[in-house]
Formats: C-alpha cells, structure tokens, sequence
C-alpha cells in the first residue's frame, strides 16, 4: 500500500509534464516605422516632428527621418508646406498659419522609403471656467509652508462629448543679483480626494484627466489637494479642451509612463490616429486661469 502511495505523485508530475504545450505568439513589431507627432493649440503655430521609432535603451533618442516635404491642409483644401528649423534638440517643422478653433487640419509628411504619413484633427472650442479658488491648509511645516485645497468649476457644453485636462502651477518670483524680479512657475502635484478617483486620488500626480460622461452639460466642481508644502501666493490653474484623438493620446501617455515599469501591471499601448505610421496629430485649446488665497 506504502508502494502504491509514493508512486501516485510520481505519476501526476509525469501527466503534467507530458501535457506542456508550447505556444508562439506572433507580437506586432512596432520598430522601424516613421513617428509623426504633432498637437497644435488654438491661435498656436502649427509645429511637426517626424522621426522613426526602434527600441531604446536608458536615455536613447529617436533618429530623425529624412522628410521630403510635409503638406497642412485646411478643411480639406491646401494650405501650405510646413517650413524646416531647428531649435537645438532636433529638427522641427512649423506653419506661418495659427490653428483656428472648428477647423480640421491634415497633415501629410513625404518620408523616402515610408511614404505618406498623415494624420488629422480639428482645434476645439476653449472651455468655459467658473468659480475658482484655493485655500491653504495648515501644515506645521517649520518654514510656514502650507498645503493647498484648489476648487476648479467647468462649464460643460451639453449634448457633446467633451474632454479636459487640468495641470496646476505655483507662480513664483526669484531676484537676481542685481535685485530684478524673474517670474517663474513650477508645477504641483496633487491628489483630488474623491474615493471614486482609482487613479487621482492617491500618489501626486501633475496633470488631471477627464471627460464629461458623469457631468454631460452640468457644471462640475473639481477638487484638488496639492501633494507639496509651498508658499501658494499665486496659482495657475491650466484647463486644456482637448479632442477625442488628443486626450486618448495624452492620457494613454500617462498611463504608460506611470504603469509600464511596474511588472504587476497590465501594459499600456498608446493611442495614435496616425496612416501609415505611430504618432499623433492632435488639436486642444488651452486656458489659464490665475487664483489667490481666500
């Protein structure tokens, strides 16, 4: 009986081991194709960067590709070629023209050995900001340094999908040497409370993203607790309307950065609405709003 106990576990590793199967999975290769990036904002010159994706290692760049010419149409009818210039990180190519809200704009990049790459997209229309405020929060920080509650009101227009993203800047001042005063701001990341918020409401974030599906044509009031002390005279509250391509891009973006390091996490593919290559082309229009303390 002892004999036929031992053999039994014997005999189920030999069953599963002779059941393994081995399956190949054929991944699209996302190497080698032309990159055309491009997210033009309202009364903002048009600017493209074309470059050729591989995979990289640490702190690599993208090569750039060799463009023959890049084309902008508006509302389907030629507009003009995009002008080359380099700004010391790469070549750029940019517009005399300024995106104009409720107009669709294409652009078609000519890439020897790829051929057309394009992608379209409208500018849409800037959003309406209600009641803003900030009120700062105690913090027993030894420099006086507060918290911040930030309150943030949209108008929602209704009976459209809409989509928003919200980025918050502390507005400071720093004097030189010779005691002239130099504005600058620096961004703050923030939580927004709400429990509902899986991802916002735990771990400092720098931007918000959201659409109108739980407010669609009311007026919302977002919340915002900053995750830093700082003195919080001035705030820039930034609302950007942004496009069914452009927020898919953005926010996907997001994700991908804050999960595709952690091996626990189920991996992000970012949006592109680019033919014949990755990228983006995307419109949005953005808005900026100064608050101070109550």
């Amino acid at each position: 009986m002892r004999t036929k106990l031992l053999l039994l576990p014997l005999l189920l590793i030999i069953v599963f081991c002779s059941c393994k199967k081995t399956v190949m999975i054929d991944l699209p290769e996302e190497s080698n194709k032309p990159v055309l990036n491009l997210l033009m904002g309202k009364d903002s010159l048009i600017i493209a960067r074309v470059t050729i994706s591989e995979r990289i290692t640490g702190h690599s760049i993208f090569p750039e590709a060799a463009v023959s010419v890049i084309k902008l149409y508006e509302n389907g009818q030629f507009k003009e070629n995009l002008s080359p210039f380099s700004n010391g990180y790469g070549t750029y190519y940019k517009s005399t023209v300024r995106a104009r809200s409720g107009v669709n704009y294409r652009i078609v990049a000519t890439v020897p050995e790829y051929g057309d790459v394009e992608g379209s997209d409208f500018i849409p229309e800037p959003v309406s900001g209600g009641e803003m405020s900030i009120k700062l929060v105690s913090n027993n920080d030894v420099y006086g340094f507060r918290k911040a509650n930030i309150s943030v009101e949209l108008h929602d227009k209704p009976g459209e999908k809409n989509y928003y993203r919200i980025r918050l800047y502390e507005l400071a001042e720093f004097k030189d040497d010779a005691g002239n005063e130099h504005p600058y701001r620096t961004g703050i990341p923030f939580i927004t409370g709400d429990l509902q918020d899986g991802i916002f409401n735990k771990g400092g974030h720098m931007e918000f993203y959201t659409d109108d599906a739980l407010f669609d044509g009311r007026s919302p009031r977002l919340n915002f607790i900053s995750d830093r002390t700082g003195k919080f005279n001035k705030v820039i509250v930034e609302v950007t309307s942004l496009t069914y391509s452009s927020y898919s891009y953005l926010f996907s973006s997001f994700m991908a950065r804050m999960k595709n390091e952690d091996p626990l996490s189920e991996k992000v593919i970012v949006y592109s609405n680019i033919i014949n290559g990755l990228g983006i082309v995307g419109g949005m229009a953005l808005q900026e709003y100064i608050i101070t303390p109550q």
